[in-house]
C-alpha cells in the first residue's frame, strides 16, 4: 500500500509542476507548434513521466529538472521575441517552395521536403496542378501556405458560359528519376513516350527529373534538379 501511496504522491507532485509551468510558458495550438516546441514538450513530458514512476529517480530532482527546462524555455522565448536572428536559428525560417508555378528544388532539398509531400499538401488545399500556384511557402511548423494565381481564383467562366478546360488529377509519371510504370499503364503510355516528352522539354537525362506529371489538359509538368 505504501508503494501505491508513494506513486500517488510522486504523480501529483510532477503533475502540479507540469501544470504550473505549462500555464506560465503560455499556450499555443498544436498547429502552431514548431519542431523545437515539439521536442521541448516531449522532453519535459518524458522527465515528468520518469520522475513520477521510477523509484530510482528522486521526485524532487525530477521536478527540479522540469523547472530548469521550463525556465530555459521561458528565457529563450523572451530572447527570441527581441532577436529575430536567434528566432530564425531556433525555429527555422519560412521557405519559398513554389514561385510562379515553378518548384524551387534547392529549397525543397534544404527543408528535406520531397515532391510527394508537396503534392499531398496541395491536394489537401484542393489544388491539383502546381501551375495553378503563384506562391507556396513552407512554414516552420511544416504547413504549406499557398497563394493561387489570380486567374485561378476567379469563378466567372461558368457565369460567362465559357467552356472550361478538362479537369482531373495530375497523373504522376516520374518521381525522383524513376518512371512509374503502373501509372503509365493507366494512361496507356510507355517508357519511350515519356522519354520523348522529356526531350521536347529539353530534358535529356532521366536522373535529373525530380517529378513529371501529366495534367488533364494533356500538358506535361516537369520539375528538374536545375529548377
Amino acid at each position: 500500500m505504501n508503494n501505491y501511496l508513494i506513486l500517488f504522491l510522486r504523480s501529483v507532485a510532477t503533475y502540479l509542476v507540469m501544470l504550473l509551468f505549462t500555464r506560465i510558458m503560455g499556450r499555443k495550438q498544436l498547429s502552431q507548434l514548431t519542431y523545437f516546441d515539439y521536442v521541448l514538450g516531449a522532453t519535459i513530458g518524458s522527465i515528468a513521466a520518469v520522475a513520477s514512476v521510477d523509484k530510482n529517480v528522486n521526485v524532487f530532482e525530477g521536478c527540479f529538472s522540469i523547472i530548469i527546462w521550463s525556465l530555459i524555455t521561458l528565457l529563450i522565448s523572451e530572447i527570441t521575441l527581441k532577436n529575430i536572428k536567434l528566432r530564425l536559428l531556433i525555429n527555422s525560417e519560412p521557405l519559398l517552395i513554389i514561385n510562379n508555378g515553378k518548384v524551387i528544388s534547392k529549397n525543397m532539398k534544404k527543408a528535406k521536403y520531397n515532391i510527394g509531400d508537396l503534392l499531398m499538401q496541395l491536394r489537401v488545399k484542393d489544388i491539383f496542378y502546381i501551375t495553378d500556384v503563384e506562391i507556396a511557402i513552407l512554414e516552420p511548423d511544416g504547413k504549406l501556405s499557398v497563394l493561387k494565381k489570380a486567374e485561378k481564383n476567379t469563378v466567372t467562366a461558368e457565369d460567362m458560359h465559357i467552356q472550361k478546360p478538362k479537369s482531373g488529377m495530375m497523373v504522376e509519371l516520374i518521381l525522383d528519376g524513376n518512371i512509374l510504370y503502373t501509372h503509365l499503364e493507366q494512361i496507356q503510355k510507355n517508357e519511350e513516350w515519356v522519354l520523348e516528352q522529356l526531350k521536347l522539354k529539353n530534358v535529356h537525362n532521366l536522373e535529373d527529373v525530380i517529378f513529371a506529371g501529366l495534367q488533364a489538359d494533356g500538358q506535361i509538368y516537369i520539375v528538374t534538379k536545375n529548377d
